[in-house]
């Protein structure tokens, strides 16, 4: 703080009234009036302060350096709950700052009087455009004696507030001034959402103050109003099944009505999905809830990235957050008056994050009443983490949301003198701005065409194909339109798939609005973004230059301390101020915090991790490129394939790369495969043919060499990679049986790759129903169908839909469930027996029109004589490879016995146990996916099609310990259940013609 800002004597010598900071003890503080202004206008204000100091009236001013953190907000909160009147110096730099902005809405809600002071010419910008201006230019003296009219006596007024903010000790005292502080943190975190120019922009004087374009008028428009879907912890006990019948998720399209659905939930996203978001929302509405009823629940939000103490307990690190109210938090968890709202936990340190899980599930254990809500990232959300929770997650905007989105924002910031006007002006914009994102002209001009012939905006988006009826579509394209309308709406790498991600499409309207345009790739928009940030608060050039190279800097080491499992201190998104000082001036911290970049008191963060990830790449490509960086030091080779916290900032960093991301692909590829597959699919930057061809000629023999790759999870890892990936449209995982084929009318079917079962005797089944039994010849897929194979089926015209293939079954679902893993080369779960027994009986269709299979043989589901000679040969041994459970030779889960160390938790490639083939060929005939017989199971000798009896499933699963992964081992399932770990294989009834 200036000298001058330090109580100087009044000319006429007398004392002036107090001047108070946030730095003044508690004891010492009295009514004030609060003075909000821009830095810029510090001379100004010292003048200001100098005439209301001297005419008797205490003051209040926020001399925090930096804006944001938990000191400012302390600061703020206090400063006007202990004022009596509000002072706004309007300057050109005030209207510009989002601080001033938010000081004023502050004491708006607050209900305190307010004071406009006009500084300059300026006029006054938009969210204060209602109110009544006091004109200290040209002529201040006359204008200081207007304002000292207008105050209030400040005598009576301090009384008067006194007495109202009375007893600031007592419980009720303390939990509405912890309300209080939400109330002004949840103005701070929508802000960052708000679009400056609907809310910063001066605006002419009106008649009335109705009609304001101002987003903070509006609230709605930057509410993204997404979908929830809710998992239940707890899966019904089903007699039929021994798979188990999880529940299917629910739909919400409101967050409160998730949670009340669920009570305890674990929140996940991917990241930018709106997980904090969300509990602000959950927060605010608990906060409106307590203002009023002294007995209902107070919100508890704590971020537990602040976490950072290894041995600091849970209760107490709530404790701290809470200041003052801490006094009171085992009251209010024993009185059930708590809501416990936990903001990432995958934020916390990475060495201790498992311990600290744990300490949450202790918690909620402890307090089993306890509502509870916990954020973390969807892939950071593995089983060492899991809270054993209902699972609410947050889905992507599909392409409705994000039209109603963009419309929102830009008729919220749209030029015009009526709401018809503005809304007119948005509306053309976010047409075009959406339509830059989904593909152009080209195909605004084929959705005319669908919109003619009948079918909804939705149904243009969600389609599996074109619709040849209800509507007929098809007949009203072109050849040229159909191909246009595959390559956008079904494009993994394009913007749309971009802006189905919250603070992406935040990010993508904001550059818009300024810009007028959509950036190429997420990287591009973070580029976009930054610069937009820099150019409102009007940062040079010569100086956003180093400082974005110092945020670079910044973010790569904390980036390093995050991941480093062997620092039991590192904090995985703050550093301590302290440390930022070493990479960044004290001026760059300053101008960071004012470009909402980053956030910083005691401790330095950026705004949103993302950000910190964007910023970590910009230092990676510098650091690769000078050949200081190999990704092993990333991701080290003995657990490559586990997360270290680097992946988004991989993603970025190919991203980076626009026009042929090759060097980063290869370059993170040569350490870890899954994570160059992300970059490649979601980065935005081109991905040439050739590199894609290169590196699934690397991969594919990884998915069997054992001696390269031992584990089961590198396999895995490798195979995932090759299965989200494609070549003109087809998967990278090109291994015979693993994927699709056109036949001679360009229709696409199974490729399955057949292994013959010779004729004779087999010992079959164990104990007391072992015997010997004879089977003709036979052949069996070597592979489980996949997932691209069954959707071969589902998309034909003449495939799901067609009632020929559901003849006879008593279960006809509408529609197929989508897959839990819908990997290419996965094995295909969430399938019913019906549906199985309806995919034969096309596939057999098919095959006997290619002439694959005589014109009398069968493709149908194996009995279980069948499918147990084919995994476990003649002699009866007990797995496929022989006697007694080996070690990673199947995808089981080894750890519920101790018999291993593996559990991938999920169903993995098919083919990548080749240790655990049958003697005749057959893979992932021991776990993986459960798969669905012919027979039922309390009858084995039926096997015909009629009837719901339960039905035989074998093999075991990804979750199946190592007894129901035994050749001979029997499991059931009601044949309409639809798993997430059931599968099932083909079987052909006479030799397969092989081409």
């Amino acid at each position: 703080m200036s000298e001058a800002l330090r109580s100087p004597p009044s000319p006429g010598g007398h004392a002036l009234a107090p001047l108070q900071t946030v730095a003044t003890p508690r004891g010492e503080r009295r009514p004030a009036v609060f003075v909000s202004y821009a830095h810029a206008d510090r001379a100004f204000v010292e003048r200001l302060l100098e005439d209301l100091r001297a005419a008797g009236h205490a003051c209040w001013i926020d001399t925090t350096a930096i804006k944001g953190g938990d000191e400012w907000t302390r600061a703020i909160t206090a400063g006007i709950e202990n004022a009596y009147a509000f002072i706004s110096v309007v300057s050109a730099a005030a209207n510009r700052s989002r601080w001033v902005q938010r000081e004023f809405l502050w004491a708006d809600r607050k209900g305190r009087s307010i004071f406009p002071v006009l500084g300059t010419g300026d006029e006054l910008p938009i969210y204060m455009v209602d109110r009544q201006a006091i004109a200290l230019h040209p002529d201040y003296s006359g204008g200081i004696r207007r304002l000292l009219e207008a105050l209030p006596d400040p005598a009576a007024a301090a009384a008067v507030l006194g007495a109202a903010v009375r007893d600031p000790a007592g419980r009720r005292a303390l939990e509405l001034a912890y309300l209080d502080r939400l109330r002004f943190e949840e103005l701070q975190h929508a802000d960052l959402y708000t679009p400056m120019a609907g809310t910063a922009r001066a605006a002419p004087k009106p008649k009335r103050p109705g009609g304001l374009p101002s987003v903070v008028a509006r609230p709605e428009a930057i509410d993204m109003r997404q979908q929830f879907e809710v998992l239940r912890a707890m899966q019904r006990a089903d007699p039929d099944s021994v798979a188990g019948a999880p529940p299917e998720p629910k739909r919400f399209d409101n967050i409160l009505a998730a949670v009340g659905a669920a009570r305890r939930a674990v929140v996940l996203g991917e990241p930018g999905a709106g997980k904090t978001t969300t509990l602000w929302k959950l927060a605010s509405d608990a906060v409106a809830t307590a203002e009023g009823d002294p007995a209902a629940p107070i919100p508890l939000l704590v971020r537990l990235g602040r976490w950072i103490d290894p041995d600091e307990p849970l209760e107490s690190f709530v404790a701290r957050e809470l200041g003052d109210l801490a006094v009171h938090l085992d009251a209010l968890l024993a009185e059930g008056r708590a809501v416990l709202l936990l903001d990432g936990l995958n934020e916390t340190p990475a060495a201790a994050r498992e311990a600290k899980a744990a300490e949450v599930r202790a918690l909620l254990e402890r307090w089993p009443s306890l509502v509870a809500a916990v954020t973390c990232r969807e892939l950071d959300y593995t089983d060492k983490l899991d809270l054993a929770l209902d699972r609410i997650t947050i889905r992507p905007l599909d392409a409705p949301r994000i039209l109603a989105f963009v419309t929102r924002y830009l008729t919220a910031t749209a030029p015009g003198d009526t709401p018809e006007a503005r809304e007119a002006a948005g509306s053309v914009r976010a047409d075009d701005m959406f339509w830059k994102l989904a593909g152009g002209a080209a195909l605004r001009g084929v959705w005319s065409v669908w919109e003619k012939a009948g079918a909804s905006f939705e149904q243009f988006w969600s389609a599996p194909d074109i619709p040849r009826a209800d509507p007929d579509v098809y007949t009203k394209t072109t050849v040229a339109q159909d191909t246009e309308w595959n390559n956008a709406v079904k494009n993994p790498r394009g913007l749309m798939r971009l802006a189905a991600n919250p603070y992406m499409l935040y990010m993508l309207t904001d550059v818009y609005e300024l810009l007028g345009d959509v950036p190429a790739n997420r990287a591009a928009l973070f580029a976009s973004f930054v610069a937009v940030l820099l150019k409102r608060e009007e940062i040079p050039d010569d100086e956003a230059t180093p400082l974005i190279e110092a945020l670079a800097s910044l973010a790569y080491a904390m980036q390093v301390r995050s991941a480093a499992v062997d620092d039991d201190g590192g904090a995985v998104t703050a550093v301590p101020r302290a440390t930022a000082l070493e990479l960044l001036a004290e001026r760059q911290i300053y101008r960071a915090a004012s470009a909402s970049l980053i956030t910083a008191d005691d401790e330095v963060r950026f705004t949103h991790q993302l950000l910190q990830e964007y910023f970590a790449a910009r230092r990676m490509a510098d650091l690769i490129h000078s050949g200081k960086l190999q990704a092993s030091e990333i991701w080290p080779q003995e657990r490559w394939w586990e997360r270290t916290g680097w992946e988004e900032a991989a993603v970025l960093l190919a991203g980076l790369m626009t026009d042929d991301c090759t060097v980063a692909l290869e370059w993170v590829a040569a350490a870890n495969p899954e994570v160059a597959a992300q970059c490649a699919l979601r980065s935005g930057a081109k991905v040439p043919e050739a590199t894609l061809a290169r590196l699934r000629d690397l991969w594919i023999p990884r998915l069997t060499d054992l001696g390269r790759d031992p584990a089961p999870e590198a396999r895995a890892a490798v195979g995932r990679a090759l299965g989200v990936l494609t070549i003109d449209g087809l998967p990278l995982d090109n291994r015979p049986g693993v994927g699709v084929l056109r036949d001679a009318d360009g229709r696409w079917m199974p490729d399955i790759d057949w292994v013959t079962v010779p004729a004779g005797r087999f010992v079959y089944q164990d104990g007391e129903a072992r015997r010997e039994i004879v089977l003709p010849a036979f052949d069996i897929a070597r592979h489980p169908v996949t997932w691209i194979q069954f959707q071969a089926f589902v998309d034909d015209p003449d495939g799901y839909v067609d009632d020929r293939w559901w003849v006879d079954l008593d279960d006809r679902p509408s529609a197929p469930m989508a897959a839990a893993l819908p990997i290419a080369n996965h094995p295909r779960e969430t399938v019913s027996w019906y549906e199985a027994v309806a995919f034969c009986r096309w596939l057999t269709d098919r095959m006997r029109e290619s002439g694959r299979i005589e014109a009398a043989g069968i493709v149908q589901l194996p009995t279980e004589e069948q499918w147990e000679k084919a995994a476990r040969g003649t002699d009866g041994r007990e797995y496929p490879w022989g006697d007694g459970y080996r070690v990673g030779h199947a995808n089981i889960n080894e750890t519920w016995e101790r018999i291993g160390p593996h559990n991938l938790g999920r169903t993995s490639a098919v083919g990548i146990y080749p240790h655990g083939a049958s003697r005749c060929g057959a893979l992932d005939m021991a776990g993986n996916v459960w798969e669905w017989c012919l027979n039922e199971y309390g009858k084995p000798d039926r096997v015909g099609v009629s009837g719901n009896a339960a039905r035989v499933l074998r093999g075991g699963s990804w979750n199946s310990d190592r007894l129901s992964a035994r050749s001979a081992a029997r499991g059931r399932d009601r044949p309409h259940d639809r798993n997430d770990n059931i599968g099932f294989r083909v079987c052909g009834s006479s030799p397969i013609l092989r081409h």
